[in-house]
């Protein structure tokens, strides 16, 4: 997958007055559900997490990741992390926010998604969110895009050759 599909944060357009940058990165076993909850929370929630991630850059993804602008209400309600990263490269969690899974859950629930407390605790259990350009996120995970390879090109059909003399066996007659 190219890597200019990830717009770097300084070559962002500016958000809409209010809205936050944050990169979201989700392990595998769960985007299913991080897909769908962000989807019933906002409609700007669909077609998130679409970019797949590896240790190894090759499939299978163990995680997977959104990155951008999004409502700064998202902000109050997704655990948050802030990083710093030493001298000698180590990265030192220096703060975090638990977000606000009751929230989150009331939100599902009125839009009739079935999802349980337990299942929206996972979710945050297994959510990288931070206010990090996302390739110094994924680089402190030990993350790198999957290498999707694209499908092969298919051929359009051939018609076979067309014979401009055709030998055209004489017809056979059935009493002979």
């Amino acid at each position: 997958m190219p890597d200019e599909l990830m717009t770097p944060v300084t070559d962002a357009p500016a958000p809409p007055v209010g809205d936050v940058f944050l990169t979201l990165i989700v392990e595998d076993a769960e985007v299913a559900l991080a897909r769908t909850v962000a989807a019933t929370m906002d409609p700007g929630g669909v077609g998130m997490w679409t970019t797949p991630l590896s240790a190894t850059g090759q499939l299978p993804a163990t995680h997977w990741i959104s990155t951008g602008w999004v409502p700064a209400g998202w902000q109050a309600i997704v655990p948050t992390q802030t990083w710093e990263q030493a001298e000698d490269g180590t990265w030192t969690e220096t703060g975090s926010t638990p977000g606000d899974p009751d929230a989150v859950l009331a939100a599902c629930e009125a839009a009739g998604l079935e999802v349980t407390e337990a299942e929206i605790a996972a979710l945050f259990a297994a959510a990288d969110v931070t206010a990090q350009d996302p390739w110094v996120a994924m680089g402190r995970l030990g993350l790198v895009m999957v290498e999707v390879p694209e499908p092969a090109p298919v051929d359009p059909p051939v018609d076979p050759p067309v014979d401009p003399d055709p030998v055209v066996p004489d017809p056979v007659d059935p009493d002979e």
